[in-house]
């Protein structure tokens, strides 16, 4: 009976410390630093889509998930029907075409990664623009631009 009361104790002891830890690291940031955080593509010398409107709750749901770090996250919203000219508006700026899955599906989706590797332009290193249907909002396709700054 005493290794059980002690193996409670133990666990007991555990859990507050992963609870307490965990609040900690979901504190560290607060909602305007998650909006500092929102990726302005100009940075890069990117023109946004013009078809595109920033969606500020999804790009600030999607840094709080982050939680913490430096990606620079940027959800745009479209119509459905945009994907293609999108990804052929990016793919003129980047000059390199997308990696492209799900085709002749209604979840057709476009990538353009410049994470690892020599894909691209060496300014876009650590971008990856992902073109598709928001998995979030009906009716919309979705542009999610993520950057990750070079260490330096």
């Amino acid at each position: 009976m005493p290794r059980l009361r002690l193996y409670a104790l133990r666990l007991a002891l555990f859990c507050a410390l992963t609870l307490f830890a965990g609040a900690a690291v979901a504190q560290q940031e607060s909602p305007a630093q998650w909006l500092a955080r929102i990726f302005d593509p100009s940075t890069l010398g990117i023109k946004p889509y013009p078809g595109a409107t920033l969606n500020r709750k999804l790009s600030t749901d999607a840094i709080q998930l982050e939680r913490g770090g430096t990606k620079r996250i940027n959800i745009s919203l479209t119509a459905p029907d945009e994907l293609d000219r999108a990804s052929e508006f990016f793919q003129k700026q980047f000059g390199v075409p997308p990696r492209v899955t799900g085709e002749k599906s209604q979840w057709v989706t476009y990538t353009y990664d410049f994470t690892s590797g020599d894909n691209g332009p060496g300014k876009f290193k650590g971008l990856r623009v992902t073109i598709s249907r928001s998995p979030f909002v009906d009716n919309k396709g979705q542009i999610t631009m993520e950057y990750s700054p070079p260490a330096k």
